[in-house]
């Protein structure tokens, strides 16, 4: 595999030299990824084609005008122009001239026109108004557009446009369920998990102007612009054209509003005041958050047709925001060691001697659990040691800017464009209660540049070029007063501010955040030859992408203590009495600098086969070039093979980096050149009137894994060791594991040299991993067949199948890896406390590891009723059926199949709706008419099933070594309870909780994965606006909006884990009924 290596580095280079050579001797054109093609056929009176006819185009807001001739059989295209408003004219001797308004482009729309021309003089014009076809007859690709009116009208919660991601159907949020920015200690303003027909939330290729607008690090969007300065976005998800990659799900194409000939703008000011909110159903009061939304925006000319400048600003800051939240604490009772309680029988975990009544004495409780209730961890307020807070008050500033410059110039077209965020969020514990201490202090900020040079060297041969860069530089905070060594543990930590990371599972949970510092970025060039060659339209580029991240924090430095595995019988009394279930402390510098030059080419074939087929033949080359560590900190998991670049590790794990071990790739894993993508699809117009079409294809797609996945692989000894133990003493952790304490300083070195030495046992786990060397790149098949039909002008009716497999996925951050250093069960002579002996690797503890062996299966029936803005009203309705099956997590590490199930994201059904109403003027005459009219009504509603979940035991009953992961054993019949009772009801017992004990010892438990659903959730969110003209072009907005307005309560997920004294119960809930109000002022 050493030949593909240096094959890899060779290509890049050749591609690099191929991309300079066509920027500097070919004039660029801008990308399909912000334009629109428009194709037409011109006819006489008598249906015959006209051939020769002149089509011009002309957008009526920036003067930019290209023109083309219809060839034998009547056909025009134009293949890409800019989106906007646009007046078409059709010229041919012997016909009067026609002349069309009313026509708007969307970005990625193929729109059709047919134009029928009547014979006269030319001289004389014959002009009509009305909109393109809502029908798509020129494209195989599913996708919906989000248009301006519904970005800038629709009520919006902080006004994230990106979350109208979700208007379209198959698309879910899925924020929360996997881990985000959060896993580096933080919030991003604005990044969301979408799952779109099945894909991950890394399966998303978000662009901004025609460059990439992901996270490298997760390959999550970017924040967008605030809707002010969005002109439409759209999602693509599925039958993509060859010109797109970097997306197994869907594309998300997001177009910046651009300067005009005539000045544009506005001022706007939205608030938020938690007064007027409803109380979440688990907050002891009302939220007391102030939300202050303010800015503007500006464009205009500075040369009539040829200049334009468009600037936004907007600055967001919120105060004080609290959050119901329970937990279950000890009561005063068990504080002084009556557990009596509790139903199960409580054990000294070191003797294995029941406690007589559930009695503990209290000089058996832990000095540094006692430190921990003395202190920070306050008495319940409720039945069965229930704790009901509300979290930390906390303050947000964000501020964000955009300029951008659009220059035309006969073929020539240039657009500049950048984009800055900056966010900030300090770090607070309250004094009295730890477990409310904010985990998501952090600061952010986001900088991205664009750059498109158009130029038609022909009605047929154009070029375009784009180049991009973005960067992201942030940072963690952590707000502990105090370390666990000022708890009395005896471990070296950092000095406070620290980090405490404590979870008690099934009662409570202490997290602070870490330190910690990153960076993240990349490079984009693209280029792309377009053709037209008689009935064929032929796209052929390439596009060069260098990824980047820069992470350094202190990592697990301050030591974890997890307790899950109920070794006295209740992982409550494991707390007091100071057992703990799995430690873990790391050391040296988590610090890794990956970065890579990912390259691609592609050709497409849009041919016009017949005057209703089109069939896109497209062919893409996405190899992958693993991502190379700037000081080699790459590992591999080799059994029986020996290390020579460090002598001194243990058999089995060999080393990356320029000097490499042999068998381990310098960057831990192989290149994959052969990434071959064909896809095919086909647009038949069904009907010769357009408005019915038929529609369908097929397609491969390659997604390169997150940095994020290599990044972790830094973290290993002897770069950044963890060592963890299991069954040990909170107080003396090294001790009682019966070692030496391995880091008796705070930091360690970085990068050791060959002399390195190693303590025993090696561990790769806790949130780090190593790569799979032979890992392959994540693929998709993917098709889809859509029918559509128009009715009337405005309205239009789509039913779609899609389906798609995956293969060779790759889960990194978002699921649970494969520990493929399992303990084995020996009937009768396994415990928690011997599972390092029983390991099959004896020199290492768990080794988690990253692989490409997921596979996933999705199939969905899609309805869409769409009514394009007319006569005061649009609409946009969905309903999606769909199953989504993979094999997602590890929770048997002897069995792939075992963990084959309903996905973490299936939704059996979905229903969408938004609306955009103007309310029809009332005909009254004097003030009745200034108070009437103006009004307008937007909503959004969405209803959905219940996200699935599985049961789990709640503690290591395999005694594999693998965490709590193990299912709970089902004891059959019927667990799943009506979600209709009330909720009170509800809250106690979501499912039927007598259906499930632990699992035996020495299995993974008989409940299969995912076997319950979760709560139904549905929204409705609500706008009225009232607009008031002040002259011809300047008006005054007001609007109130409602967030959930029949404050229905949507609860979370239940605690699903059977050894938890929550077990069943519901203990968080969605937002309440929340108000906002603003005035707007646009001119």
């Amino acid at each position: 595999m050493k030949n593909l290596h240096l094959n890899g580095k060779s290509c890049v280079s050749v591609f690099w030299l191929a991309i300079m050579t066509v920027l500097l001797w070919n004039p660029p054109l801008s990308a399909q990824f912000t334009t629109a093609s428009f194709n037409g056929t011109v006819v006489d009176a008598s249906g015959g084609v006209v051939p020769d006819a002149k089509v011009t185009v002309r957008n009526i807001d920036t003067g930019f005008k290209q023109a083309v001739t219809t060839d034998a059989v009547g056909v025009f295209l134009f293949p890409r122009l800019p989106v906007g408003n646009y007046r078409l004219t059709v010229e041919k001797p012997g016909f009067f001239t026609y002349v069309q308004d009313g026509i708007t482009l969307t970005v990625n729309r193929a729109a059709t026109q047919a134009v029928t021309l009547r014979v006269g003089e030319m001289t004389e014009t014959i002009t009509v108004a009305e909109e393109v076809d809502v029908v798509t007859t020129g494209t195989a690709a599913v996708g919906q557009l989000v248009d301006e009116r519904r970005i800038v009208d629709l009520p919006l919660n902080g006004r994230t446009a990106q979350s109208l991601v979700f208007l379209g159907p198959g698309s879910a949020d899925t924020s929360g369920r996997y881990c985000g920015l959060g896993c580096e200690g933080g919030v991003y303003p604005g990044q969301q998990q979408a799952a779109v027909n099945g894909g991950g939330p890394a399966h998303v290729n978000y662009q901004l102007d025609g460059t990439g607008h992901n996270d490298p690090q997760l390959n999550m969007n970017l924040p967008f612009p605030n809707p002010d300065a969005i002109q439409e976005f759209n999602v693509q998800s599925n039958n993509l054209s060859a010109e797109f990659g970097n997306s197994a799900s869907a594309v998300v194409n997001i177009v910046s509003k651009s300067g005009t000939n005539t000045m544009h703008g506005s001022l706007f000011e939205f608030l938020r005041n938690g007064s007027l909110n409803a109380r979440n159903f688990f907050a002891p009061k009302h939220d007391d958050l102030r939300r202050n939304q303010f800015g503007g925006s500006l464009g205009g000319p500075i040369r009539k047709d040829k200049l334009f400048y468009f600037g936004t600003y907007q600055g967001t800051r919120i105060r004080s925001a609290a959050e119901g939240q329970i937990a279950f604490v000890p009561t005063q009772e068990q504080r002084n060691g009556d557990f009596s309680s509790l139903s199960a029988q409580l054990v000294d975990p070191v003797t294995g001697t029941p406690f007589p009544g559930n009695q503990i004495p209290p000089s058996r409780f832990s000095p540094v659990s006692k430190f921990f209730l003395d202190q920070w961890i306050p008495l319940p307020n409720g039945p069965a040691g229930q704790l009901t807070y509300a979290t930390s008050p906390f303050a947000q500033n964000d501020d964000q800017f955009m300029t951008k410059i659009d220059w035309n110039e006969g073929k020539q077209q240039i657009s500049g464009r950048y984009f800055f965020t900056n966010f900030n969020q300090p770090s607070f514990i309250p004094k009295d209660n730890i477990l409310a201490a904010s985990n998501q202090a952090n600061t952010v900020r986001v900088q991205t540049f664009s750059f498109n040079h158009n130029y038609s060297a022909s009605a047929t041969l154009l070029f375009n070029t784009q180049v991009g860069w973005s960067r992201q530089v942030g940072g963690s905070r952590s707000s502990a007063p105090f370390s666990f060594a000022d708890a009395g543990v005896r471990i070296a930590t950092q000095e406070p501010p620290a980090e405490i990371y404590l979870p008690v599972d099934g009662y409570f949970n202490i997290d602070t955040n870490h330190f910690g510092d990153w960076s993240h970025g990349a490079w984009t060039i693209r280029e792309n030859v377009s053709l037209i060659s008689g009935r064929h339209e032929l796209h052929l580029g390439g596009e060069l992408v260098r990824p980047w991240s820069n992470v350094s924090n202190t990592y697990q430095k301050a030591g974890y203590f997890y307790f899950f595995d109920a070794l006295s019988g209740d992982n409550l009394a494991d707390f007091m009495l100071g057992r703990v279930s799995l430690f873990e402390q790391g050391g040296g510098e988590y610090s890794d600098f990956p970065q890579s030059n990912q390259w691609h080419l592609f050709v497409q074939d849009n041919w016009r086969a017949t005057s209703r087929l089109t069939l896109q033949l497209g062919l893409r080359w996405d190899p992958f070039l693993a991502y190379r560590e700037s000081q080699g900190r790459r590992a591999c998991f080799v059994p029986g093979a020996k290390s020579q670049r460090y002598p001194n590790a243990p058999v089995g794990i060999i080393y990356g980096g320029e000097n490499h071990d042999q068998g381990c790739p310098e960057a831990g894993a192989e290149n994959q050149l052969a990434n071959i993508a064909p896809r095919l699809g086909f647009a038949y117009r069904l009907t010769q009137d357009g408005k019915t079409s038929l529609r369908g294809g097929a397609g491969f797609y390659y997604m390169a894994p997150e940095l994020i996945t290599f990044t972790n692989g830094a973290v290993v000894a002897p770069f950044s060791p963890i060592l963890s133990f299991n069954d040990i003493d909170f107080q003396d952790p090294y001790g009682s594991a019966g070692v030496p304490n391995p880091f008796p300083d705070q930091f360690g070195p970085n990068v050791l040299g060959p002399e390195a030495t190693f303590v025993l046992p090696v561990s790769v786990q806790g949130g780090v991993k190593l790569i799979d060397r032979n890992m392959k790149t994540p693929s998709l098949i993917s098709w889809n067949l859509t029918l559509e039909r128009q009715l009337g002008k405005d309205w239009l009716f789509r039913a779609a199948y899609l389906g798609n497999k995956g293969t060779h996925l790759v889960y990194g951050d978002f699921m649970i890896p494969r520990n493929v250093n399992p303990a084995i069960y020996i009937p009768g002579q396994s415990s928690s406390g011997n599972i390092q002996e029983r390991r099959i690797y004896k020199d290492f503890g768990r080794i988690d590891q990253d692989e490409s062996t997921h596979n996933s299966n999705y199939n969905a029936l899609q309805l869409t009723v769409e009514k394009r803005f007319a006569r005061g009203l649009s609409v946009l309705s969905n309903y999606t059926w769909s199953k989504h099956l993979n094999d997602f997590g590890w929770t048997n590490p002897f069995n792939r199949r075992f963990d084959y199930g309903l996905s973490n994201d299936d939704i059996a059904h979905y229903f969408k709706f938004s609306g955009i109403w103007e309310l029809p003027k009332a005909k009254v005459a004097g003030i009745g008419r200034h108070i009437l009219n103006g009004w307008e009504l937007t909503s959004s509603v969405n209803w959905r099933g219940g996200f699935p979940f599985s049961v789990f035991s709640g503690r290591d009953n395999s005694f594999s070594g693998s965490r709590n992961n193990t299912r709970a054993d089902f004891l059959g019949g019927s667990a799943q309870l009506s979600s209709d009772r009330p909720h009170g009801e509800l809250i106690e017992e979501f499912f039927d909780t007598s259906k499930f004990v632990q699992n035996a010892f020495g299995t993974f438990g008989n409940s299969g994965k995912n076997i319950l659903r979760g709560p139904k959730f549905f929204n409705t969110d609500l706008g009225l606006l009232r607009t008031i003209k002040v002259t011809e072009h300047t008006s005054i907005q007001f609007r109130a909006e409602f967030f959930n307005i029949f404050n229905n309560v949507n609860f979370g997920t239940p605690n699903s884990r059977a050894n938890a004294g929550s077990f069943g119960r519901i203990t968080s809930a969605f937002d309440p009924r929340i108000l906002q109000f603003a005035l707007k002022v646009t001119f």
